[in-house]
C-alpha cells in the first residue's frame, strides 16, 4: 500500500511564512505612519528631489511624464531649467532634520518648534518660556533653554536672527510705549545673554515685529499665545543664482554677442 501513495512534492520553506508575516506588518506599519502624517507636498517633493540628485534614483517609470505643471521654472542665461521649490530648499530641509534631532537629544522638543521658512528653519519659542507677561527680563528658568539653543547654534554655519513676536493686545507703559518696543526688547534680551555663552555679536542679528507677523489665530487664547514668541532664525545662505548673479550672467551673454 505504502509503495502506492503518491509523492507529495515538497512546499515552499517554513521561514517564507513568517518574512511574509513580517513584510504585511510594515506595510501595515508605514501605511498608519503615513495617514497620521501632515504631508507637506512642497516638502516631500523637495526631499525626493534631493535623494534623487544624491542616489541618483528614478522615481519615475521613462515612458511616464508629466504634460502639465503649475510650478513656475527659471531658466538662467545659458543654462538648464531649474525648479525653485525644489533646488532651493533641499539643504534647508536637511538642516531642520538636523535641527530636530539635536533638540530631541537635549530634550527641547516639548518647548521649541521647528519650522522650515522661506527664510530658512526657524525656531520657535513662546514667549511664556521666556518672559513674564509684558517684561523683557529673561526668566531663570529660561536661561538653560537659551543656552543649549546657543549651543545648538555653534554646529551650524548659518547666521542667526532672533525675532520677537506679540500678539496683537496692545501695549502702553512708560518703558514700552507699544508692542514694537516690547518685541525688540525681549530680542535684544536674548542676543545679549547669547552673547554670555560664547556666541560672537557679528553672527547674530536683531529685529522686533510686535504683532504684524502672527502664526495663529488672535482671537483665541491658544492663538495669542502662539503669536507671543522669541524665533531663532537660521537664514538660508544666499542662493547661488541670485539676482545680481543672474544680471551679471546677462550682461556676459549680451557682450559676447557680435556687434
Amino acid at each position: 500500500m505504502d509503495g502506492d501513495e503518491e509523492e507529495v512534492e515538497e512546499g515552499a520553506p517554513a521561514w517564507m511564512a513568517t518574512f511574509a508575516d513580517m513584510m504585511s506588518l510594515l506595510l501595515t506599519f508605514f501605511v498608519l505612519l503615513l495617514s497620521f502624517a501632515n504631508m507637506d507636498v512642497v516638502e516631500f517633493r523637495t526631499m525626493m528631489g534631493s535623494v534623487r540628485e544624491a542616489f541618483g534614483v528614478q522615481f519615475e517609470s521613462p515612458g511616464d511624464f508629466q504634460t502639465r505643471s503649475d510650478t513656475p521654472v527659471s531658466v538662467a542665461p545659458g543654462g538648464s531649467p531649474t525648479d525653485p521649490s525644489v533646488l532651493p530648499q533641499a539643504p534647508t530641509l536637511a538642516l531642520a532634520a538636523r535641527v530636530r534631532e539635536r533638540l530631541r537629544q537635549q530634550g527641547l522638543e516639548e518647548v521649541v518648534d521647528v519650522e522650515v521658512t522661506d527664510r530658512g528653519v526657524a525656531l520657535r519659542v513662546r514667549d511664556a518660556v521666556l518672559f513674564d507677561v509684558g517684561s523683557d527680563h529673561l526668566k531663570d528658568e529660561s536661561l538653560p533653554i537659551l543656552t543649549r539653543i546657543a549651543e545648538l547654534s555653534t554646529e551650524f554655519t548659518q547666521e542667526l536672527a532672533i525675532e520677537g513676536h506679540t500678539d496683537d493686545r496692545p501695549i502702553h507703559t512708560s518703558r514700552f510705549p507699544s508692542n514694537w518696543e516690547l518685541s525688540a526688547a525681549r530680542a535684544t534680551a536674548v542676543l545679549r545673554y547669547l552673547q554670555t555663552t560664547g556666541l560672537h555679536p557679528e553672527a547674530m542679528s536683531i529685529a522686533g515685529y510686535a504683532e504684524t507677523r502672527p502664526i495663529a489665530d488672535n482671537q483665541t487664547d491658544d492663538g495669542r499665545s502662539q503669536n507671543r514668541r522669541v524665533e531663532f532664525v537660521f537664514t538660508r545662505p544666499p542662493e547661488p543664482d541670485s539676482e545680481g548673479t543672474r544680471a551679471a550672467a546677462a550682461t556676459d551673454a549680451q557682450g559676447d554677442q557680435p556687434g
